[in-house]
């Protein structure tokens, strides 16, 4: 029998349509007390709740479609896909091609990233090789290597001590799957002109950011007051640096990385990892991560990003090397 009280009633022409009650759920293993019929407590009569479903509101949990299942809401998800128009929601992303699962982050106007490196490992049928001396200065070679703190590059399957969430470095010519080979088709006007959206190592649907992409995304992330992105308040942030190279931006680049301010990214926060990179044959800069942008400055530079601990700001520049291997994160089309 239903509760005292409870009550369905439909008064409508629409078929098939029922509307759900909007909730803010802060806690998704509690009931919100007053919400429901009879219901003036958290956590009481948990099981006869079962099977209710609501919209949950709250940006901070995940909005979307909850069911109670007697001890937690669960939500459901439609292909990995969530509400584009909420900045701050956290998201998934699963990889058709190998099965793994990343979190991804709205970032209002800068648009949707993912919140984890790239860990893609690419096939030899792929025209890729597991090769980490990034000696080639062929622009059209593609690289790949495991990144780690100690130890020497190996040509087996995986790096011994490598972890998942480090993700995979590639070098230019492999984050951009080839595509980006001429020494101009990402070197238009910085301000006026976006280049042509290249999809590289990245997933159906994704594609390598471009220079201009990386700057929307910084602006974003130093505007936050310390809500959606990071437990720090605003940042400095100027928009000449937009066309300003050769060194470090702001003090914003603090709140994009795990040992700065940056929230987890199962919170949404870009949570930069200071993984290295691969330069001259050499595993270098642990403590230092480097972010590949699909732009290309000249025929032997492409531009970059890089993160410190040593330095709270961004450092943007063309990398005089495409054969260094470096981060991925990609960004939704």
């Amino acid at each position: 029998d239903p509760k005292d009280g409870a009550l369905l009633d439909l008064n409508s022409t629409a078929k098939g349509v029922l509307l759900l009650s909007n909730v803010s759920l802060t806690d998704l293993e509690k009931i919100p007390g007053g919400v429901f019929v009879g219901i003036t407590n958290e956590q009481d009569n948990n099981t006869e709740l079962i099977g209710a479903m609501v919209y949950n509101t709250n940006i901070k949990t995940g909005r979307g479609l909850y069911v109670w299942t007697g001890a937690q809401w669960t939500r459901f998800k439609i292909d990995g896909n969530f509400d584009p128009f909420v900045p701050g929601e956290v998201g998934e992303l699963k990889d058709p091609r190998d099965g793994e699962t990343y979190y991804t982050g709205n970032f209002g106007p800068a648009g949707i990233w993912m919140l984890e490196n790239l860990r893609y490992v690419p096939k030899a049928e792929e025209g890729y090789e597991h090769n980490g001396t990034s000696n080639s200065t062929d622009i059209e070679d593609k690289y790949y290597a495991y990144p780690g703190a100690t130890g020497s590059y190996n040509t087996g399957t995986a790096e011994t001590g490598w972890d998942k969430s480090w993700g995979v470095l590639y070098n230019w010519p492999g984050a951009t799957n080839g595509r980006n080979t001429s020494d101009n088709e990402g070197d238009k006007d910085y301000i006026t002109d976006k280049h042509p959206r290249i999809q590289g190592i990245c997933p159906d649907d994704w594609h390598l950011p471009s220079d201009m992409e990386g700057s929307d995304l910084e602006e974003v992330i130093a505007n936050d007051a310390g809500v959606l992105y990071s437990t720090a308040g605003a940042a400095d942030w100027d928009d000449e640096w937009r066309t300003v190279d050769n060194g470090y931006r702001g003090t914003h680049g603090k709140k994009m990385k795990t040992n700065g301010t940056s929230k987890p990214a199962d919170e949404g926060g870009f949570a930069a990892l200071l993984v290295g990179r691969v330069l001259n044959s050499n595993r270098s800069s642990w403590g230092s991560t480097y972010f590949w942008a699909s732009s290309s400055g000249t025929t032997a530079q492409a531009w970059y990003r890089d993160l410190t601990s040593s330095n709270e700001g961004v450092y943007r520049y063309r990398l005089g090397y495409k054969s260094g291997l470096h981060s991925v994160r990609c960004k939704k089309d």
